[in-house]
C-alpha cells in the first residue's frame, strides 16, 4: 500500500468525518479515520490497492463513522444533519490527481482554516494544520518548532480542547478566512519545506510533502476570498522551488548543490507556472517574505 497516499487523503477524510460527527467529536473523527486507514492497510495488502483508492477510502471512512454513531446510540439525535452530510458528500471522491473543485463549501478547505482558531496562538493553528490535515507525526510537528515531543503534545492537546468546544466548524464568514489566511500561508510554507529541505534523516527530499503543500496552495488559488497576493506569491515560490527536484539529488541520493544541479533536467512547465503566479502576486501593496523568496526562485529559474 501507498503510504504517501495515506498521508494525502488522511486530511481530506478528517474533513469530512468531522463535518459528518460535528467538531465536538473531533477525538472520535479521528479514531474514524486512523481505523479506515488501518483497515485498508490490511485489505490492500492482500487484495491490492483499487483502482479508485480515494473513493474507497472515503465510503469506508462514512460507513465507519456511522457504525460508531450508531453503536454509541448518539445516530438518532444527529440523523438529520447526518443523512444531510452523507447526501452533500454522495459524489465520487476525485482522484489524486485531480484538484478539488473550487467553492468555499469545501471540507478540506473549511476545516484547515477552522484549525486557525481565533483562541489560539498561530504556532498552536499552525501545528494543527500540520498534524490533522497535513498528516504530519506527533514528531514531525515537534521538530518543525524546534520544541519536544511532550511539548508539542501537550500544545495540540489543548488546540483539539479549543476546537470541540466551538460550534462554528465549517461555519466560517469571508472576514473568517481573510483573519486566518496567515497562519494557513504559514503551515502551508512549513509543509512545502519540510518536503523540500529533507528534515527527515531517511530521506532528505520528500516529493510528497512537496505536492501536497502545492495542491492545497491551489486550493488557495482558487477561490476568491483566499487567492491574495500573499497566497499568489506563496504558490510561485513552491512552483519554482518544485521545478528544481528533478534535479536536486545526484544518482547517489545526496543533495546537489544549486550551481552543480542540471538545469535541464529542472521543470519548465512548472517554472512558467510559478513565473504566472509570481506575476499575479505584483497585484496588491504588500511585499511579504514569500515575495521575496519567490522572486529570488525566478531569478535562477531565468539562469537556467
Amino acid at each position: 500500500p501507498d503510504t504517501p497516499l495515506f498521508r494525502r487523503e488522511a486530511g481530506r477524510l478528517l474533513a469530512t468525518v468531522a463535518r459528518m460527527v460535528g467538531v465536538d467529536n473531533l477525538a472520535l473523527a479521528e479514531d474514524v479515520v486512523q481505523d479506515t486507514l488501518c483497515t485498508a492497510f490490511e485489505v490492500w495488502r492482500l487484495r491490492g490497492v483499487p483502482d479508485h483508492a480515494s473513493a474507497w477510502l472515503m465510503t469506508a471512512a462514512k460507513n465507519r463513522a456511522i457504525s460508531v454513531l450508531r453503536r454509541e446510540r448518539t445516530a438518532r439525535r444527529l440523523a438529520p444533519e447526518l443523512a444531510r452530510s452523507i447526501e452533500e458528500h454522495r459524489t465520487p471522491a476525485p482522484l489524486l490527481d485531480d484538484l478539488l473543485q473550487p467553492g468555499l463549501e469545501d471540507d478540506e478547505l473549511r476545516m484547515i482554516f477552522s484549525c486557525c482558531h481565533p483562541r489560539l496562538h498561530e504556532d498552536v493553528q499552525v501545528a494543527l494544520v500540520l498534524q490533522l490535515l497535513c498528516g504530519f507525526s506527533l514528531g514531525e510537528v515537534a521538530s518543525a518548532f524546534l520544541v519536544t515531543n511532550a511539548a508539542m503534545e501537550k500544545r495540540l492537546s489543548r488546540g483539539k480542547k479549543v476546537l470541540a468546544r466551538s460550534r462554528r466548524l465549517f461555519e466560517l464568514t469571508a472576514a473568517d478566512f481573510g483573519a486566518r489566511l496567515s497562519a494557513v500561508h504559514r503551515a502551508l510554507y512549513l509543509l512545502f519545506n519540510e518536503g523540500y529541505h529533507g528534515a527527515c534523516p531517511d530521506k532528505v527530499v520528500r516529493t510528497d510533502l512537496c505536492r501536497e503543500a502545492m495542491r492545497l496552495v491551489r486550493l488557495l488559488v482558487a477561490h476568491p476570498p483566499t487567492a491574495t497576493p500573499v497566497t499568489h506569491a506563496l504558490a510561485a515560490l513552491m512552483h519554482l522551488g518544485a521545478a528544481r527536484l528533478p534535479a536536486r539529488l545526484d544518482q547517489a541520493g545526496n543533495l546537489t548543490v544549486l550551481f552543480a544541479q542540471d538545469r535541464t533536467r529542472w521543470d519548465g512547465t512548472l517554472i512558467a507556472v510559478g513565473l504566472e503566479l509570481l506575476e499575479g502576486s505584483a497585484r496588491g501593496n504588500e511585499v511579504t517574505e514569500y515575495h521575496l523568496e519567490a522572486g529570488i526562485a525566478a531569478i535562477h529559474a531565468a539562469a537556467g
